[in-house]
């Protein structure tokens, strides 16, 4: 299945009011520490002054836990510990897109700074399958796999993929569809 590239226009300063993230965190203190969330999406900007873990004891991915793994990516941040983009194979995570959907939907998730996400204190993977080149403006359900493969090999908590009206159908016992299967019931 091919999908087109999602169009945002982000605006943070209000989003947390339509998802009620504020709510969630309650008395409990709830904010992600020790998560893992893979997101799988345009790119993610690991420099960005949101993108930060207030307790590095406390990150379930360090930089030498990929030692040894056969992934493609790399170690980015501790707020962003792995990294890769699989569409154009290569280690260009940031989106060059002028309406970055990655960052917004990461930011969403994990934001922890200026703006606060939903998890603001869980790691996010960069997980970028859209590619960097205008002539390519979709995305396919291989270059997804071979992302989703990699984040639960990462030992994801969580798996989120925006991929909007583009996947609304179902088609049973498609390997998408298996994959996703799977992933539910090893726990992400």
């Amino acid at each position: 299945n091919e999908y087109e590239r999602p169009i945002v226009t982000p605006d943070m300063g209000s989003s947390y009011e339509m998802i009620g993230n504020r709510e969630i965190w309650g008395p409990e203190g709830y904010n992600g520490e020790g998560m893992v969330v893979a997101i799988i999406d345009t790119g993610i900007d690991p420099g960005h002054p949101d993108m930060k873990i207030t307790d590095l004891e406390k990150a379930k991915i360090k930089e030498a836990d990929l030692a040894g793994k056969d992934l493609p990516g790399k170690y980015y941040t501790e707020k962003v510990p792995y990294g890769y983009n699989y569409f154009d194979r290569n280690h260009t995570i940031l989106d060059k897109d002028p309406a970055p959907h990655g960052m917004h939907v990461a930011g969403t998730v994990a934001a922890n700074g200026k703006i606060k996400g939903v998890a603001p204190e869980a790691q996010l993977l960069a997980m970028k399958v859209f590619s960097n080149d205008p002539d390519f403006p979709s995305t396919y359900d291989d270059v997804y796999m071979a992302a989703i493969e990699d984040a639960i090999k990462l030992g994801v908590d969580v798996v989120n993929m925006s991929l909007g009206a583009s996947a609304s159908f179902y088609i049973p016992d498609n390997p998408m569809d298996k994959m996703i299967t799977g992933a539910r019931e090893s726990g992400v």
